[in-house]
């Protein structure tokens, strides 16, 4: 039997691949990620113990876990919506009015403000992105040094939401995990995001003086079509599941296509168009689940996580610390924030228990550092699609080094855990 620090050559084979060709190219999507997790499961196959059904079984777990199948529902229904709004000029309309509204030096900051909105109100990152992401994209399609702020802008306000959300995947996760309310997660969280958010709008407000746009009027400028972005908004906040939420707009989208085009067969064209342009992120999803899986199965998941309990030994100073590098460390192994907090809360919570730590300040951290990681890593499903809908026309490195929202909050909850987490609190 190999050692569990044996097991994590894969997803180090997948990461050295993915980063090392993308750094060789200049280019991180040059070649699909597609590929490259297809050649390192060939060689966790080859590699790991067991008969080629044991693995096959593993993998088909980890590929079917609800979280996966879940997002992966989410990708195609957003690249749906998408494509039917693009196709209809719904669009090409909001962001003409967008941009007919707005002052110039207010674009950034504003991009960032919906985007929390929509996320906090929708409980998805990956939803927010897919849904304004073409609007923002036309927005700064003719300033390419506005796209990147414009891409950071719409990246950081997504995982606001997404950590921030009471109908977040992550929230859930990180809540029933630790056995906190989300009242009580929400208000240790609250104060850290918020401050990371106002400094970032000031941030943002002294760079839009840089931004200049065209206001050219759209062919289509009836007022239905804005109905399917308004009625997006307005079932997240009545509390409607996502998909619910993308089902009926993508309805609705259809029918407006197919009201203007009077053509069925153009119209269902349209939809699989959009499911499509999902490909390779739904792919790239399945097959991280799957190898995560074989990882975890194989002991690699569990070296990790012992490791990490051996810092704190007798020093509780230290556990804070450790749990979100815990944290950090999962997610970065298996590229999803809700299924890290799921492998890494009942450890947090143990951990929490044997200190006494505060609970709501742990699991706040536990929710931050996934959102944290899951925003910067270049093969996140967030990064993925974000530069997919902007057509590749800005590169993972410029997007990540605008993103000002993530770093700044980065930086707000490590000066808070120095502050906050100094002395244990008891429950």
């Amino acid at each position: 039997m190999k050692q569990g620090w044996v097991y994590l050559f894969p997803l180090l084979l997948f990461v050295l691949l993915f980063l090392g060709s993308g750094i060789w190219l200049n280019d991180f999507y040059a070649i699909s990620s597609v590929f490259w997790i297809f050649l390192v499961l060939i060689v966790t196959f080859l590699f790991f113990d067991g008969s080629f059904q044991e693995k096959f079984d593993t993998f088909l777990e980890g590929v079917s876990d609800r979280n996966i199948l879940l997002m992966c529902v989410i990708f195609v229904l957003s690249g749906v919506f998408t494509s039917l709004c693009k196709a209809n000029g719904s669009i090409d309309y909001l962001t003409y009015l967008l941009l007919d509204i707005i002052a110039p030096q207010y674009i950034f900051v504003t991009v960032f403000l919906l985007s929390c909105s929509l996320s906090f109100a929708l409980g998805t990152s990956v939803g927010t992105i897919v849904a304004l992401a073409p609007i923002v994209f036309q927005m700064g399609l003719n300033n390419p040094e506005a796209l990147v702020i414009l891409g950071g802008s719409l990246l950081g306000g997504s995982m606001f939401g997404d950590n921030l959300s009471l109908i977040s995947d992550t929230t859930i996760a990180a809540t029933q995990t630790m056995h906190v309310s989300m009242k009580d997660k929400l208000k240790a969280n609250a104060i850290i995001a918020l401050i990371a958010a106002g400094i970032t709008c000031v941030v943002l407000l002294t760079f839009s003086v840089e931004y200049t746009h065209s206001t050219i009027k759209p062919e289509q400028t009836s007022i239905w079509l804005l109905v399917p972005y308004v009625l997006v908004v307005v079932l997240a906040l009545l509390g409607i599941h996502v998909v619910k939420v993308l089902i009926l707009c993508s309805i609705l989208a259809f029918e407006i296509v197919f009201w203007q085009l009077s053509d069925f067969t153009t119209a269902t064209q349209t939809v699989f168009v959009g499911m499509q342009s999902m490909f390779e992120i739904v792919i790239l999803s399945l097959c991280i689940g799957g190898l995560a899986q074989m990882i975890s199965k194989a002991g690699g998941i569990q070296y990790i996580i012992d490791i990490l309990q051996k810092w704190i030994g007798n020093r509780p100073k230290r556990a804070p610390i450790v749990i979100a590098t815990l944290v950090s460390a999962i997610n970065f192994t298996v590229a999803n924030n809700t299924i890290s907090l799921l492998i890494s809360g009942p450890i947090a919570h143990n951990i929490s228990e044997f200190y006494h730590l505060n609970k709501p300040r742990v699991t706040s951290l536990l929710d931050i550092f996934s959102c944290i990681v899951q925003g910067l890593i270049p093969y996140g499903a967030q990064v993925l699609i974000l530069i997919n809908l902007f057509e590749k026309k800005i590169s993972y490195t410029d997007l990540i080094a605008h993103s000002y929202y993530i770093w700044l909050l980065f930086g707000v909850t490590i000066i808070s855990l120095f502050i906050s987490y100094r002395k244990p609190v008891s429950n």
